[in-house]
């Protein structure tokens, strides 16, 4: 920009800003005439005038009187006055000083001190001999700056950092590569700025201690990715010490934290730093034989995972492992930079139910004979069938499964071959009994003492959702999703299905009805009335009540919410059927897919309340025909037997209904109080055996193993909204005494139906800058007062800090993917230790 246009510039920031212009400009040099200014000045509807030792009070009089809305451009061809000496000293303070050299306008337009600007010039001239430049620095400097912020401002014009910020410049300097030679950014600061000084600058911020040889980007990478698995790791490796010292390990390791939280290009580019530079450390030779306390918390090197991963495989198979401390520290893995990523997560959380399933095999142990098969099943039983299907179901999923091959194939075989054996053998003793023993409701009692009373007792519509073998296990998972929502409130009780454990009877015992029976068509009657079908069954339905009405699960997600609205208009009572998992388990082309389908499934239920919840549904059930049996292993010969002969009327490998039926050899037939269906003879198939008959042979139901047998009913309310809980800093004495800040955090409420998780992301801060790592943590603590607490290190940045200085504690509350200022804890800072 020359001189001229320079002042043409300010002639309109003064016209911008005020009512009009009026520019001195004292020219000692006397480079120009009021003749040049008037030509180069004639699309500026301004007046020129020269300013001379004996015309200003004329020059007052035109500009304050005669023209008081006119503009002005009053050229001196000599030196500023003293103000002593200035007679339009008052105009001049009220108006704006041109200054004509290229420093002076340079400083004009960075609006930065002259004499800041002028000892920078003049060390990197060539920086300043670019428009292009100068334009990217004004708008990255702020005011007032001193000449730091100015080296900054260059230093991020040259490496491309989009603020003037050393953090920032070292990220855009790295993410040009790591060889001197061919880093455009580094070449730039050469040609333009100066390396020394660079260097100066990066040792003040991340407290290197380098030697010449070592002022290379290659060691700057190294030296903060050393800092930063430091800071975490509870190992001494004197050799990377001692070659990778900082005396602001802090400062270093928060700078990888925030390069973490990048985006996609600059997270790629430091990953392939990570690699090269754990390669080059050889830390699987120092870390291999370490205990996994000492690097469970380091997060720096994918090593770290894959080491911890290992461990935990090792740990399984030889029945050593700290189940608890391994669940707390996959958990925390999961949401660490690498445990987040695809391959590594998939791991992760197959060894996560694989530590669950092993902790469960106690309460195999702890089975009591003398007690209720099926109340056991409920209190405690079905979470072993529900670790092993996520287990299984993430573990089919996998691309590294020869990593957990045979720990998947031991887990199995206990699974099929200990497990489901003890439990076919206590069905067996259960069919052998002369009476019912269960205290489990029956399914067949769910409408007269579920529905009925509340179609009786209030006006609430009632929702009744039936998801074909959705077994107990499942509908307790799908329960505690439920009650993650913010307003709705949902419990799960157990069902005893009716046997045999099938579609047909499983629906018709859910409808009210008095008595069932079957013909040999396969149809099911209530009182007389077929249940096949949603004609049949909303005609049962509108018998008990006549505002009744049914429909399938997937043809109400298709309506819009007009049509939602119209079709439940004036309904009190509103059955939906459900079909994923028995769809997909009863083929034998996709029965192996059948993990698969219960996500799904659960998925799809999840769905199906929320849109109910939207249109104001605020009673929902959800049930079950019946639940499955299913088994990874190839069935042996063993628990086939014979099928069953007579008039069937209908039958797979678990059941046969029918007349003068024949009872094979690992086959009961049901008494008379076993199963609902009258006139009869109904035989199932003992424990896991099957009837050699068609069908598939992995995914089984109709018999009386509790996966079959139990089935669950689930209740959801929709409620008012749920609040998150309260989370409060339970220290009496908020000081910080050194880098590292323990803080203890109490959650004054238990998660309940009234409360929700709250997730918290904190940092302490001074004004905008974030001067200690950030944590992420979800409070979702439940029990007494004493057990609500958690506590939390923080790592403040080594820097200096005034005894008596205040940080601020930030608490941001995670929800929804939106984040939100939760609470400020105001800290005061003695740094006793630094004094000694």
């Amino acid at each position: 920009m020359d001189i001229l246009e320079a002042l043409r510039e300010r002639i309109r920031e003064e016209k911008e800003k005020k009512p009009r212009a009026i520019v001195f400009w004292y020219d000692a040099a006397g480079q120009e005439s009021v003749e040049s200014l008037q030509e180069a000045l004639a699309d500026e509807n301004v007046i020129v005038r020269e300013l001379t030792n004996t015309n200003f009070f004329k020059l007052k009089i035109e500009i304050e009187i005669d023209k008081p809305n006119e503009s002005f451009v009053l050229y001196a061809p000599f030196a500023r006055p003293r103000d002593e000496e200035n007679y339009l000293l008052d105009i001049l303070l009220y108006s704006t000083e041109f200054k004509a050299d290229q420093i002076a306008v340079w400083a004009e337009q960075l609006s930065v001190k002259d004499v800041v600007l002028r000892p920078i010039v003049e060390r990197y001239r060539q920086f300043f001999n670019s428009k292009e430049r100068i334009q990217k620095l004004k708008r990255l400097l702020p005011l007032n700056s001193k000449d730091i912020d100015i080296e900054y401002g260059i230093l991020a014009v040259l490496t491309g950092a989009p603020i003037a910020n050393i953090a920032a410049i070292t990220r855009y300097l790295l993410m040009d590569g790591l060889d001197e030679q061919n880093n455009e950014a580094y070449k730039r600061v050469a040609k333009y700025f100066s390396i020394e000084r660079m260097w100066e600058l990066l040792e003040q911020h991340f407290g290197l201690e380098t030697r010449p040889a070592n002022r290379t980007l290659r060691h700057l990478m190294e030296t903060l990715l050393y800092a930063h698995f430091a800071r975490d790791a509870e190992v001494n490796i004197e050799k990377l010490q001692t070659e990778y010292p900082s005396i602001r390990s802090n400062i270093c390791a928060l700078f990888i934290d925030d390069w973490m939280r990048g985006s996609a290009e600059e997270t790629e580019r430091l990953e392939s730093y990570i690699r090269e530079v754990e390669s080059r450390f050889e830390l699987r030779y120092y870390l291999q034989n370490v205990s996994v306390q000492n690097i469970e918390k380091v997060i720096t090197f994918p090593l770290i995972d894959a080491l911890l991963i290992e461990k935990v495989i090792d740990e399984l198979q030889h029945k050593t492992s700290d189940l608890e401390a391994w669940q707390e520290r996959i958990s925390f893995r999961l949401t660490t930079y690498w445990g987040k990523k695809e391959r590594i997560q998939a791991l992760y959380r197959v060894l996560y139910e694989a530590v669950r399933l092993t902790e469960y095999k106690t309460y195999l142990k702890q089975y009591d004979s003398t007690i209720d098969l099926y109340n056991q099943y409920v209190h405690c039983l079905h979470y072993i069938d529900q670790a092993y299907r996520r287990f299984m179901q993430a573990y089919t999923k996998l691309e590294q499964r020869e990593m957990i091959e045979s720990l998947a194939k031991a887990l199995t075989n206990w699974y099929e071959n200990v497990y489901l054996t003890k439990l076919a053998q206590e069905t067996n003793y259960y069919l052998e009994k002369e009476e019912q023993i269960t205290k489990i409701p029956l399914q067949r009692s769910f409408f007269p003492q579920v529905v009925q009373p509340i179609l009786e007792k209030e006006t609430t519509r009632v929702f009744v959702i039936i998801s074909d073998a959705l077994r107990y296990e499942i509908g307790y998972e799908l329960c505690e999703r439920l009650n993650q929502r913010i307003n709705g409130e949902a419990s799960v009780s157990p069902l005893y299905a009716s046997l045999p454990t099938y579609t047909q009877l499983g629906m018709a015992s859910l409808l009210p009805h008095r008595t069932l029976t079957i013909d040999e068509k396969k149809i099911v009657y209530a009182d007389g009335e077929p249940t096949n079908g949603l004609a049949n069954r909303t005609k049962i339905l509108q018998k008990a009540h006549p505002d009744s009405v049914a429909y399938r699960l997937d043809e109400f997600m298709d309506w819009s919410r007009t049509e939602a609205e119209e079709n439940f208009k004036g309904k009190r009572l509103v059955y939906l059927y459900h079909d994923v998992i028995d769809a997909t388990g009863d083929s034998r082309k996709s029965e192996r897919d059948t993990y698969e389908a219960v996500e799904k499934a659960v998925y799809s239920l999840e769905l199906a309340v929320d849109r109910l919840s939207r249109l104001q549904a605020k009673r929902i059930f959800i049930t079950a025909d019946h639940g499955f049996l299913f088994q990874h292993l190839k069935v042996e010969a063993d628990v086939k037997v014979e099928t069953v002969r007579g008039t069937v009327f209908d039958g797979n490998r678990r059941f046969a209904i029918g007349h003068s039926l024949t009872v094979p050899d690992g086959a009961v037939k049901l008494k008379s109080w076993q199963t609902p269906l009258q006139n009869v003879d109904v035989v199932i198939a003992k424990g896991l055996n099957r009837f050699m008959t068609g069908g598939g042979l992995q995914f089984i139901h109709g018999g009386a193993m509790p996966q079959e047998l139990i089935i669950p009913l689930i209740d959801y309310r929709r409620t008012e909204q749920a609040k998150p809980v309260d989370v409060s800093v339970a220290m009496l004495d908020k000081v910080i005494t050194n880098y590292r800040v323990p803080v203890q955090f109490y959650q004054e409420q238990s998660v309940s139906s009234d409360y929700l998780p709250r997730q918290l992301k904190m940092a302490f801060y001074q004004g905008n800058e974030r001067i200690s790592n950030e944590v992420i943590l979800t409070f979702n603590l439940t029990g007494e007062n004493h057990e609500r607490t958690e506590q939390v290190v923080f790592t403040l940045a080594e820097r200096y800090y005034p005894m008596g200085e205040t940080c601020i504690l930030k608490m941001e509350t995670i929800q929804d993917k939106k984040i939100e200022l939760y609470k400020e804890e105001i800290f005061t800072i003695r740094m006793y230790e630094a004094l000694y």
